[in-house]
């Protein structure tokens, strides 16, 4: 679960791992390497502004923009200078960390809006990445580099008939000087969209204009114009004075104002912290080897945001959408298990039409030789696709076994090998890293994930293995169960997880409704139903967790408490039983938590610890942590405790068995009027 701070990276304004946006070139130029003034545009003075950003009203940082005349390659240009600082507190289920950014972008471009030459270099306290965009004469040639690892540069040419602009504020400029933007008017401007490899044209509307300060307090008449992204849809708004400079830029709840410099500089004593998790309700232990379940995701409405739109994909799928941008809406989402044990395919793949998920990026250095000889050591001579990556996956959860994030915004995957700390997004990247340079390929996916107590943004990947599924290194997992609301994918043109993300962003609340488990299915929209009592059929079940007692004997009483936890008591003896989602651990791993001897309980493998009469049990079944405490039972009573237990630990019965009981809700598809849902892209 991963969202550090606002960094610019050529093509995208991230809120970190956590997009705001999807963004062309000209819109982060206009947000990374804004203008300043150009009553004159012939003057020979460099002109400097300052600014202030925030995010939900919190400051989380401040930028200088230096412009000047300039030449480049004899052409007469304009030269923009932006230094942008940045300073953010992410809050992870109450794990907190600081990310600290600067970044330095230089803009040569004509004074039409064309650009010609872009470098971006970005600090941050263990790395430093270089992005340059350069004009070929017949297009553009980009290119990132790892400052101190040079091998891992990347460059992609990206052919176009004629140069793109730099961003609305600048090709609108001259037009806003002479005052020849009226309201409704609309502008086409293209654009460099680099994920797309491409140009992208981007529609600009003037809406009018609006009052609003500057710098100096003074009221001012801005036009003001929405540029709208032509495949995302997401929208940027900003505010041009006079001269054509903006004055306020807003992109969501993210704002750049135009400030004094003290003001700009005046950061706050604590740095502007978010949170990227919710509770889950109810608590679901037993999340990681669901089928299937339904959610209702609450969305807060918020005058400044549009209503997410979930894409389709094989993990989610809005089934219905109905509210309105006053009240908020409900999404009513289906979440299902994504895995095709049955799928083969042997490693190493050289099809074509995997190249984009096997290629080796700045980040992803497949080539790099302590990448290859990870995959050597890890994978062997293992040639089928599915058994090398569970094999990586495992490799990848106990190598970054210290899930603290790294003092960057994405480390890149030599890093996290010698760093070997990391959270879900260097799991994530790491994972991809090492099944690409295996062979297998493999793409990082974007959303929301349950973990049992809480959701929360979160990195995990997918990969093929004769069919494409799921996986996430972050819990060890190959195949997922259905505990994933999908945004995107991070690296593929026509997805956008950031849009998604920075919409969703603060304002949901996820309430399941239903939990399928092979043919056991569970109405929770009732509280009623989490908990299961039937005294007279000797049978009791904790819903949420799996927990489940059957032939209790008569003189035993049972109790069900909490989300997750059932007590039971007989002559001379007590026990409870917990469970929580496993997180990954198994009996391979949990020796580094829990020392005890090996043994087994109800048939299947478990650790054991004596304490006089007392017994703890910790045993792993179907993706959960069970622990099973028993005081004062003799040999006979603890196999009875067994067999009564043993359904807890039982695989559940397929759901296709004849004699099944429950059947799934039908779907329900979306009313007239209400928002249709497109599928992911790329599709399948």
């Amino acid at each position: 679960m991963t969202q550090p701070p606002v960094t610019v990276r050529a093509g995208t304004l991230s809120l970190g791992r956590r997009s705001l946006g999807r963004l062309s070139l000209g819109l982060l130029l206009l947000v990374a390497t804004a203008a300043t003034t150009r009553a004159s545009e012939e003057t020979t003075q460099p002109t400097s502004r300052w600014y202030e950003e925030s995010l939900d009203g919190n400051k989380t940082g401040f930028r200088r923009v230096v412009w000047a005349p300039s030449t480049w390659q004899g052409k007469k240009t304009l030269r923009d200078t932006t230094t942008v600082v940045s300073r953010t507190q992410r809050n992870m289920g109450g794990v907190r960390d600081t990310f600290e950014v600067t970044s330095t972008s230089e803009l040569e471009r004509g004074a039409d809006g064309t650009v010609w030459w872009m470098r971006t270099r970005v600090e941050e306290p263990d790395r430093v990445t270089v992005d340059e965009t350069t004009w070929t004469g017949a297009g553009y040639k980009h290119t990132t580099t790892i400052v101190g690892q040079e091998k891992n540069r990347k460059t992609v040419t990206l052919e176009m008939a004629e140069p793109v602009m730099a961003d609305s504020e600048a090709f609108l400029g001259s037009r806003a000087r002479a005052g020849k933007l009226a309201k409704g008017d609309t502008f086409d401007m293209r654009q460099l969209d680099l994920r797309k490899r491409g140009a992208s044209v981007a529609k600009l509307t003037i809406a009018g204009t609006e009052e609003l300060e500057d710098e100096e307090g003074k009221t001012i008449t801005c036009v003001k114009v929405v540029e709208r992204h032509p495949d995302s849809g997401s929208e940027i708004t900003l505010w041009l004075d006079a001269s054509g400079a903006f004055v306020q830029v807003r992109i969501g709840s993210f704002v750049i104002r135009r400030v004094t410099e003290g003001k700009a500089e005046a950061m706050p004593s604590r740095p502007a912290g978010y949170s990227i998790t919710v509770p889950a309700i109810p608590a679901l232990a037993r999340i990681f080897n669901a089928d299937r379940t339904l959610v209702d995701v609450h969305i807060r409405a918020d005058e400044h945001r549009k209503l997410p739109e979930f894409p389709t994909s094989p993990w989610s799928r809005v089934l219905q959408m109905k509210g309105d941008a006053k009240e908020g809406w409900l999404a009513k989402v289906e979440l299902r298990r994504y895995d095709d044990q049955a799928a083969k395919a042997r490693i190493p793949l050289v099809d074509k039409k995997f190249a984009r998920d096997l290629e080796a990026t700045a980040l992803m250095q497949t080539q790099d030789p302590l990448v290859r000889q990870t995959v050597l050591e890890v994978v062997g001579d293992e040639k089928d696709a599915r058994k090398a990556a569970y094999k990586l996956a495992r490799f990848v959860y106990t190598k970054l076994a210290n899930k603290r994030s790294p003092n960057v915004a994405q480390a890149d995957a030599v890093q996290i090998l010698k760093l070997c700390q990391g959270d879900c997004s260097e799991h994530c990247l790491l994972f991809v890293t090492l099944c690409r340079a295996a062979g297998i390929p493999a793409r990082r996916c974007s959303g929301y994930v349950c973990i049992g107590s809480m959701w929360g943004s979160h990195a995990w990947c997918e990969i093929w293995t004769g069919q494409w599924i799921g996986a996430d290194p972050t819990t060890g997992e190959v195949g997922t169960g259905a505990r994933y609301i999908f945004y995107g994918y991070p690296d593929r043109a026509g997805s956008f997880p950031g849009e998604v993300s920075s919409r969703s962003r603060g304002r949901l609340r996820l309430v399941f409704t239903r939990v399928e488990e092979g043919r056991a299915a569970f109405d929770l929209s009732d509280p009623n139903g989490h908990r299961i009592a039937d005294p007279k059929g000797k049978r009791f079940v904790h819903a949420l967790a799996g927990v489940e007692a059957r032939d209790v004997p008569a003189d035993w009483r049972v109790r069900l408490s909490r989300d997750n936890v059932m007590m039971l008591q007989g002559p001379g003896f007590s026990a409870e039983v917990g469970a929580w989602g496993d997180q990954g651990e198994n009996m391979d791993t949990v020796g580094r938590f829990v020392r005890g001897q090996k043994t087994t309980f109800a048939g299947v493998p478990a650790l054991l610890r004596k304490s006089g009469t007392n017994r703890m049990y910790w045993i792993f079944s179907r993706r959960r942590r069970i622990r099973v405490l028993v005081g004062g039972a003799d040999d006979q009573v603890l196999a009875q405790l067994e067999r009564v237990l043993a359904p807890t630990f039982a695989d559940p019965a397929p759901a296709w068995a004849p004699d099944a009981k429950e059947t799934p809700a039908k779907d329900a598809a979306p009313k007239d009027g209400e928002p249709k849902q497109e599928p992911a892209k790329p599709g399948r």
